[in-house]
């Protein structure tokens, strides 16, 4: 009978972590990296992709809209480079052209907001333009012709 409260006091401080060592779980959440998404090959495409995941993993996962008030010019220029760029042939559909076309124009009005827009909006904002981005990623994947 001695031995049960050692085993478990035992148990207990197995189980404890000090205060300090402990993170929030926004600190745990994993950063996307580029290399952990595939580069489609269309380099407009991935110019885009680039600052969406730069922009939407943060916003997304640890509510940071610091990354999206800071580059929302820049992904709506790239964006409209996108929307110029020639199609690869296994992208060159009529969904994929309108797809492009919304992320153009979603990014434009985003990076009007975000000077003065509330967070709510700005990540529904923004998350309206990964949608239309989402849509040409999952349609346009590597290994595609393109």
């Amino acid at each position: 009978m001695t031995r049960f409260p050692v085993i478990l006091a035992g148990l207990a401080l197995a189980g404890a972590t000090p205060t300090a060592a402990q993170t929030p779980d926004s600190a745990k959440a994993p950063m996307m990296k580029m290399e952990d998404h595939a580069m489609s090959g269309w380099k407009e495409l991935d110019a885009f992709h680039m600052v969406m995941m730069q922009t939407w993993h943060p916003a997304k996962g640890m509510n940071n809209l610091a990354p999206i008030r800071a580059k929302a010019a820049e992904l709506a220029e790239k964006a409209e480079l996108w929307t110029k760029s020639d199609f690869p042939k296994g992208c060159d559909t009529p969904v994929m052209r309108d797809a492009v076309t919304k992320a153009a124009a979603q990014a434009q009005e985003l990076a009007k907001l975000v000077a003065a827009g509330p967070d709510d909006q700005v990540k529904a904002a923004l998350k309206t333009v990964h949608d239309s981005f989402e849509i040409v990623e999952k349609g346009c994947k590597p290994g595609k012709a393109l």
